[in-house]
C-alpha cells in the first residue's frame, strides 16, 4: 500500500543535544588555513580502530585513483632522483678534500713542531729544558716529559703548557679526518650508483649516513681552524728573537699551521649547501614514503565481496602530503620566519622550509604534481558521498516505515487519525538520535564536497584545501554511514 513520508528539521537546540550524545559532528573552525570559513568537522576515528562501516570501492573505480595517486609517486621520486644526481657531488668533493687534506697538514705541523725541538733545547722558553732519560736518549720536549728549574716563571709555565695542548689538539684531530673522509667518499661512491639505478629507496637510505659523516668533518675541521689560529699566534710570539736558522724553522711551522685554517675554512659553506640539499632529499624521501603508502592502500586485494576498502587514513595522508609539499617545499616562509622566528600557528613543529635548495623548476614541478592528488581524492569522496547518501536514504525509509508500521498506518485510516499517526511517526524519527546524526553527517558530506570543488576550480595554490575537504566528506561520510546503521537498531530483528 501507499504510504506518506515525512521530513524532519530539528531546531538548532535539539540539534546542539544530538551532537553532544551522538558525537558525530563537531562545530569548529576548519584550522588556520580554514580559519575563515566555520564549518562542520568530522570526528576522525583511531587510526587503528575497526570500523562499524565502511566505503566500498568498486574494481571499476580502482585503476583510474591507482593510476592518478601513481602518477604523482613517480613525479616525486623522479624530482628526488635529480636532486640528488644535480645537487650533491660538487659539495661532497669539497668535504672528502678537506678531511683528507686536513690530515696531511695537521701532519706537517707535527713534522715542523719536532724540526724545532731537534735545534733549540730550551724552545726559546726560560727555564725550559729537555729532560735526558738513559742512554743520552733526548725525550720530545712537546709531547713528552720537561723539566722545570727553580728560576721558571709561572707565565713561561703557562705558554708552553697552552703550546703543548694546541699543538696536540691540532695534531690528533686532524689524524682521524682521513678515516671520516674515506668514508665519505666510499658514500659519495654508493650514492652515484643509486642515482645511476633510479633507486631512490637506496638514496633515502643513504642520505641520514652522509648527512652524518658531513657534519663531523666539518666539526673536526673547524674545532681543529680554531685551535690552529690560537697555536700561530703562539708560534709568531715564540719565534721573536730567534736565531737565523730557528727563525726560518719558526716561518715554516706558522706557514703550515696557516694552512691548517686555509683547509678548514672550504668545509662550512659546503656542509651549509650539502645539509640543505639532503635535508631536501630527506623530506621529499619522507613524503615519498607516504604517497607510496597510498599506493599500497589501493594495491590490495579487494574484500570477500569483491569491493577495495581502504584505510581512512590515507585520504588524511594525501592532505598532509599535499600541505608539507607546499609549505616545506614550495612556498616561500614568511619574513618573520626567515629570520628565525615562529609564529603561534608554527610554534612546536618540527619540521623546516628546505624550498630554498631546491631549484625553481623543481618547485614548480612538484606544485604541478598535486593535481594528481586532487583528482584522485576526487573520485574517492564522491564514492563516498554518493554511496553513504543512498545508504542514509534508505535508514530513514526503513526506520520510517517501522515507526508506521508500529501505528498501523494504512490508506484506509481517516484524517485525524492519519495525521496523528504522522505526528507520532514525525516525533518518533526526530527522538532517533542516530538517524538524526546520520542526516547531519550526510548534509555535511555534501557540502564538504561542494566546498572542494570550490577550491578545485580555483586551479594552483588551492589543491591543499580542496584535498582537505575531500578529507572531510570522506570522514564525514564514514560518520553518517556508522550512525544510519544505528538508526535502525530500533527495529526489532526477525526470529
Amino acid at each position: 500500500m501507499t504510504r506518506m513520508r515525512t521530513s524532519s528539521t530539528p531546531l538548532l537546540a535539539f540539534y546542539m543535544l544530538v551532537v553532544l550524545l551522538a558525537g558525530a559532528v563537531v562545530l569548529a573552525a576548519a584550522g588556520a588555513a580554514h580559519a575563515a570559513d566555520a564549518t562542520l568537522v568530522p570526528v576522525a576515528p583511531a587510526e587503528d580502530a575497526k570500523l562499524p562501516y565502511d566505503i566500498p570501492l568498486q574494481p571499476w573505480l580502482v585503476p583510474a585513483v591507482l593510476d592518478l595517486e601513481t602518477e604523482f609517486v613517480d613525479g616525486l621520486s623522479a624530482e628526488f632522483n635529480g636532486i640528488a644526481g644535480s645537487q650533491t657531488g660538487e659539495d661532497l668533493t669539497v668535504l672528502v678534500e678537506a678531511g683528507t687534506e686536513l690530515r696531511a697538514t695537521t701532519a706537517r705541523v707535527r713534522e715542523a713542531m719536532d724540526a724545532i725541538g731537534g735545534l733549540d733545547v730550551t724552545f726559546g722558553i726560560e727555564g725550559i729544558a729537555r729532560m735526558i732519560p738513559a742512554e743520552s736518549a733526548f725525550r720530545d720536549t712537546f709531547f713528552g716529559f720537561v723539566v722545570w728549574h727553580e728560576f721558571s716563571s709561572a707565565p713561561a709555565r703557562g705558554m708552553m703548557k697552552r703550546f703543548e695542548e694546541l699543538v696536540n689538539d691540532v695534531t690528533v684531530g686532524g689524524e682521524g679526518t682521513a678515516d671520516l673522509a674515506a668514508e665519505l667518499a666510499t658514500a659519495q661512491e654508493d650514492l652515484k650508483q643509486a642515482i645511476e639505478e633510479g633507486n631512490s629507496d637506496r638514496i633515502a637510505e643513504l642520505t641520514p649516513a652522509i648527512i652524518d659523516v658531513s657534519t663531523r668533518i666539518d666539526a673536526v675541521c673547524g674545532s681543529v681552524a680554531a685551535g690552529a689560529l690560537d697555536l700561530g699566534v703562539l708560534i709568531d710570539s715564540l719565534g721573536v728573537d730567534s736565531s737565523e736558522l730557528l727563525a726560518d724553522k719558526w716561518a715554516e711551522a706558522s706557514r703550515v699551521t696557516a694552512a691548517v685554517s686555509e683547509s678548514a675554512q672550504l668545509t662550512g659553506p659546503a656542509l651549509e649547501s650539502m645539509s640543505g640539499v639532503l635535508h631536501l632529499l630527506t623530506e621529499l624521501g619522507g613524503l615519498r614514503e607516504v604517497a607510496l603508502s597510498s599506493t599500497d592502500a589501493l594495491s590490495a586485494a579487494p574484500g570477500a565481496d569483491g569491493n577495495l576498502y581502504i584505510p581512512w587514513t590515507m585520504m588524511k595522508d594525501d592532505w598532509e602530503l599535499a600541505r608539507s609539499v607546499e609549505q616545506l617545499i614550495i612556498e616561500e616562509p614568511p619574513a618573520h620566519a626567515a629570520e628565525g622566528e615562529q609564529g603561534d600557528d608554527h610554534a612546536g613543529e618540527e619540521d623546516e622550509y628546505v624550498g630554498g635548495y631546491a631549484i625553481e623548476e623543481t618547485r614548480a614541478n612538484l606544485d604541478a604534481l598535486l593535481v594528481h592528488l586532487v583528482r584522485a581524492n576526487e573520485i574517492l569522496a564522491e564514492r563516498a558521498v554518493e554511496h553513504t547518501s543512498t545508504l542514509v536514504a534508505e535508514a530513514a525509509i526503513t526506520v520510517e516505515e517501522f515507526y508506521l508500521d508500529r501505528e498501523e498506518y494504512s490508506d484506509d485510516l481517516r484524517s485525524r487519525r492519519k495525521a496523528k499517526v504522522f505526528e507520532l511517526v514525525g516525533k518518533a524519527m526526530r527522538e532517533n538520535m542516530d538517524l538524526v546524526s546520520a542526516k547531519k553527517s550526510a548534509r555535511a558530506a555534501r557540502a564538504a564536497l561542494a566546498s572542494a570543488r570550490k577550491h578545485d576550480v580555483r586551479g594552483a595554490g588551492s589543491e591543499v584545501d580542496a584535498l582537505y575537504n575531500y578529507h572531510n566528506a570522506w570522514l564525514h561520510s564514514l560518520n553518517a554511514g556508522a550512525a544510519a546503521q544505528r538508526s535502525t537498531r530500533v527495529i526489532p530483528s526477525k526470529k
